[in-house]
Parts: C-alpha cells; sequence; structure tokens
C-alpha cells in the first residue's frame, strides 16, 4: 500500500524552480526501447499502467479519466487489450495478449484533497506522446518526478489564502466585518491543523474530525471578543475548507458514466466527512446566542454585484490554492467565480428564481472552466469546484441546522414559526446544492460524451 503523494502535509513543501518542469514538459518522443517493442513477458509495461492510473487517483482523478489515460498510453505501446478496474479499496490493471492475462493491483486510501498540479503534469505529458515513438522508461521517470513535485506554493500562503476564502465566504453569506477576521484566524488555524494531522493520523475522517475540532474551537473563543451579531455564520464559514467538492463531483460523473461501485463510495465518503463536519458544528452552536441579524456589509445594485464578484474571485483563488492549482490555472479560477457569481446575481435581479439562476450561473462557469482548461491542460471539474465552492448555500444551512438542532433538543417548544423556517431553509439548501452539482456535471458530460479525458 502506498500514501496518496496529495496532501501538503506529506509532500515536499513548494518551490519556485520546479515550475518551469510542468510549463515545459520533456520531450518524450524517442526511439521505442527494448521493453516498449518486445513482448514483455514479465509485465513491466503493466506495472507502468497501474503506476499511471494510482497516481492518477491519488490526485483526484475521474474513474473515466483513469480509464481513459491507462488506455491511451497502453496504445501508445502496442498493448490494445488494457483494461483498468478502479474501486474503492483498490486499482485494478489487466492486460491480455493472446491466451496470456497479467494483472496488477494496487491498494490505496482515499486522497485528503485534489492535486491539480499532477494532473495537469500527467496530462501535458500524455498530449505530447507519438504512437509508436516513446520510452516507458521516460514515462516512467516523469511519473516519479511528479509524485515529488512540491505544490505550487508554500504552505503558509496556502494556508492564508484559505482563511481569505472562508472570510470572503462569509462574507458573501452576510457576515458583518466585525466577524470576518474571526473567521480568517479560525480557518487558518484549522487548515494548517489538517496538514499537520493527516501524515500523522493517516486517516481522512479523522482529519476531519481533528481539524473541525480545531477550527471551531478557535472561533468559539474568538467569538465573544468580536461583538459580532452574525456568530452562527462565522462559525460554519471557518469550516468550509473541510467540503470535499471535487470529490463529489467525481462521484456524481463516475455514477453517470457507469462507474457506480466507485461513485457510489466517493458520494458515501463526501456524506460521511459532511455528517463529521455537522456533528463537530452542533457543539459550539448549541454554545452561542442565535444571530439577530445586522446590517447587510454587500450594497444593493451594482455595486452590490461588484462587490459580490470580487469576494467570489477571493474564495476561488483560495480554494484553487487548496487544490494545488498549477499557477497557469489560477487566473482562469478566479475568473469562473467571478463569472459565476455576476451571472447569479444578474439573473436574480432579473427575477428568474434563486436556484435556477445558481443552475445557469454554474454551468455558464462550467462551459468557461472548459475553455480554460483546453489551454492550461488543467482538468475543468477542479476549476468549476473553485469558482462553485463560494456559491454554497451557506446561509440557508445555518438556518436549517440551528433549527433541527433546536427542535432536536428535549426541551423543544415545537413552534410553527421555527417548524416552517427550517424546513424552508433546509430545502432551499438541498435545491442550490443540487444545482451546483447539477450545472457542473450536466455540462461535463454532453461535451465530453465522445472524447477521451485524458
Amino acid at each position: 500500500m502506498t500514501t496518496p503523494q496529495d496532501d501538503p502535509g506529506s509532500s515536499p513543501a513548494p518551490g519556485a524552480g520546479n515550475h518551469q518542469n510542468l510549463q515545459n514538459p520533456p520531450d518524450l518522443s524517442c526511439p521505442l526501447s527494448a521493453e516498449a517493442a518486445g513482448p514483455d513477458p514479465d509485465g513491466h509495461r503493466v506495472d507502468l499502467y497501474l503506476d499511471l492510473g494510482r497516481t492518477l487517483y491519488d490526485a483526484g482523478a475521474s474513474v473515466q479519466r483513469i480509464n481513459d489515460s491507462v488506455r491511451y498510453c497502453a496504445h501508445t505501446f502496442g498493448d490494445d487489450d488494457v483494461h483498468a478496474f478502479v474501486g474503492n479499496e483498490a486499482i485494478e490493471v489487466g492486460r491480455r495478449t493472446g491466451d496470456q492475462t497479467q494483472i496488477r493491483m494496487h491498494a490505496f486510501r482515499e486522497p485528503v484533497r485534489v492535486n491539480a498540479t499532477i494532473l495537469q503534469g500527467i496530462s501535458r505529458m500524455l498530449a505530447s506522446f507519438k504512437t509508436g515513438c516513446t520510452n516507458p522508461d521516460t514515462v516512467r521517470s516523469r511519473l516519479q518526478e511528479l509524485r515529488g513535485l512540491p505544490p505550487v506554493f508554500p504552505a503558509w500562503v496556502t494556508i492564508i489564502a484559505v482563511g481569505a476564502a472562508c472570510a470572503a465566504f462569509a462574507w458573501l453569506n452576510h457576515a458583518d466585518l466585525l466577524s470576518l477576521w474571526v473567521v480568517f484566524i479560525a480557518a487558518t488555524i484549522g487548515f494548517a491543523a489538517k496538514l499537520y494531522a493527516f501524515p500523522r493520523a493517516g486517516n481522512l475522517y479523522l482529519t476531519v474530525l481533528l481539524s473541525a475540532l480545531v477550527a471551531s474551537a478557535v472561533a468559539l473563543v474568538l467569538l465573544p471578543f468580536s461583538r459580532t451579531a452574525t456568530a452562527e455564520t462565522a462559525l460554519i464559514s471557518s469550516l468550509l475548507f473541510l467540503v470535499p467538492g471535487t470529490i463529489l463531483i467525481n462521484g456524481g460523473l463516475d455514477i453517470i458514466r457507469d462507474h457506480t461501485g466507485c461513485g457510489i463510495a466517493r458520494l458515501t465518503s463526501v456524506m460521511a466527512q459532511l455528517l463529521v463536519i455537522t456533528g463537530v458544528l452542533l457543539i459550539p452552536l448549541s454554545l452561542i446566542a442565535p444571530e439577530t441579524g445586522s446590517s447587510a456589509l454587500i450594497p444593493l445594485g451594482v455595486a452590490g454585484i461588484l462587490v459580490s464578484t470580487v469576494a467570489a474571485g477571493i474564495a476561488a483563488f483560495g480554494f484553487s490554492l487548496m487544490m494545488n492549482m498549477p499557477l497557469a490555472a489560477l487566473p482562469g479560477c478566479v475568473i469562473c467565480g467571478g463569472a459565476a457569481r455576476i451571472i447569479r446575481e444578474v439573473a436574480i435581479l432579473a427575477g428568474l428564481d434563486p436556484i435556477m439562476s445558481i443552475f445557469i450561473a454554474m454551468a455558464s462557469a462550467t462551459l468557461l472552466a472548459f475553455v480554460i482548461g483546453r489551454f492550461t491542460h488543467v482538468t475543468e471539474v477542479v476549476i468549476a469546484v473553485a469558482a462553485g465552492l463560494p456559491m454554497i448555500p451557506g446561509l440557508a444551512a445555518i438556518v436549517g441546522l440551528n433549527g433541527l438542532f433546536q427542535l432536536a433538543h428535549p426541551a423543544a417548544v415545537f413552534q410553527s414559526a421555527l417548524i416552517q423556517t427550517t424546513l424552508q431553509s433546509s430545502l432551499y439548501a438541498a435545491g442550490v446544492s443540487l444545482a451546483l452539482v447539477a450545472g457542473i456535471i450536466f455540462p461535463l458530460i454532453i461535451i465530453t460524451r465522445k472524447k477521451p479525458r485524458i
């Protein structure tokens, strides 16, 4: 079993000197080696295909992309009967030659986060292939080099960016100015705890639990000093970095593309993580006073749209760094985040339903992400997820979660107004979440239905 290499806590720290390798990948065009030209009875090329598949999985690729990439690489070396099976605990690669079948398997853990830089590097490597003129040794070395690359930015830069992204999210959900510094500090400390905990905890759910406890505890301690009127918004916004957006989208894509087993496993992992986050939040929510409301920090009209766009761009930038986004794709992530927010706000001002407005905005941002991904060799899923996270229905989820907690209390008085508000907020949050997911998945399914995902 190999430890995933996509977590910043277990990977080396970033350095500027490594970006040149990704921007200008080595030329893989070379005469075929004896290993590539021969029958390969020992299965060395099968080992290479397995290495490619597990590197993609560890970096957060979908099952379809793993299958297409493995087959594309195998076709380059003349192996046309190669199949990859990706399960929830292992990946298996098999090659059939005549009446002989060679199978390799690798067991893995669920990756903690996406590594868009590795995905970009593999995409560029595969794009540089020339059929019948690629050396397996060079490909194997390139995969090893990609796994050893440090993150694009130093850990402290990513931590600060994630804190700013969570603060921007709180801003978008009508948190008052007094609470933003609490969100920033709690999110930065919580994300730093996540980076520190995973190499030592060695378990995804324990890492989420520890990170959520740290972030919520810091927010709970600091909130009394802020004198904020939006304590609940600040508290939940501090944990936004734990939402597994890319795993959720990949799980949906896997199911729609008939990779049901892995898709269900990924969605189950998402639900388990969200349950851990929710369980942790119930404790501090019971210790703070309900929100009484405050003057909105974001103005109305055109000025409000511009302010929201800036906040959405900041949030998208921070979440992009959390996914180790390559430098070439960072401007595109910010543009997609801002564009999605503008379209959403304009559609709502035009009188469209808020849920439909979010679906249109996310679908438009996904189409833009697809175009940006073609130029940068970064998968459009991670760009779209970075743009979509700032539109998570945080305020509605806060109200619904708080209402459910009040109704679950043994001494609760069942008031019709409370039940109505809780149901409305919970259903709205569920509807918006579905609109966000559908706005990413359906355009990708339509655009890429006949194209290999490499």
